[in-house]
């Protein structure tokens, strides 16, 4: 990490960059998993098809749940309102973007000092956290647009990697940065 950058904490610019990537990712996530909850295409009696429907009214629900995801399948961001699909990719977007400018940013701005309240080995693990999550700021939203562009699943496995080593090193982060005298530095 370079020294330049003011001695007490981070600079605004990058203090604002960082909480726009928190706010972010935390909507993000929160609307992924919502997706995984529920696709919301399950019409009205759709748990009552087998063998308590007729063929007609299972033909019927059938028609309705194929129109509504093959309408969940069709991204249009600049058609009107977002629905969680939509919602979830303008987020990624976001995502990435902040994932490419922060790095940049850092290189123009500068870093102030470590923490005097952080050991050699706390410093060797906030480094290389803070590069896995920079790293990461840009796999997860664009092995996710891959998924939605190309439509093929065998890119999954690469994005939920990506979400579960994010986790880890977000976990590593935060328990260095967490204590009050380390997170003044970015408040």
């Amino acid at each position: 990490m370079t020294t330049t950058g003011a001695t007490r904490g981070y600079r605004a610019s990058q203090k604002l960059l960082h909480w726009m990537t928190v706010l972010a990712v935390s909507a993000q996530l929160a609307v992924g998993y919502n997706l995984d909850l529920d696709d919301g295409c399950d019409p009205t009696g759709e748990d009552r098809s087998g063998g308590d429907t007729t063929d007609a009214e299972e033909d019927r629900l059938d028609r309705l749940e194929d129109l509504c995801e093959a309408s969940a399948a069709d991204y249009d961001l600049l058609g009107g309102s977002f629905d969680l699909a939509e919602l979830h990719l303008a987020l990624g977007l976001t995502v990435l973007a902040l994932g490419v400018v922060r790095p940049l940013w850092r290189k123009v701005a500068g870093l102030p000092p470590w923490s005097e309240h952080l050991s050699e080995g706390q410093r060797r693990l906030v480094h290389w956290t803070e590069r896995a999550l920079m790293v990461l700021l840009v796999v997860v939203p664009l092995s996710g647009l891959v998924l939605v562009v190309t439509g093929d699943d065998a890119w999954l496995p690469l994005h939920i990697g990506a979400h579960v080593a994010f986790f880890v090193a977000l976990a590593a982060h935060l328990s260095t940065n967490l204590r009050p005298v380390i997170l003044r530095r970015m408040l």
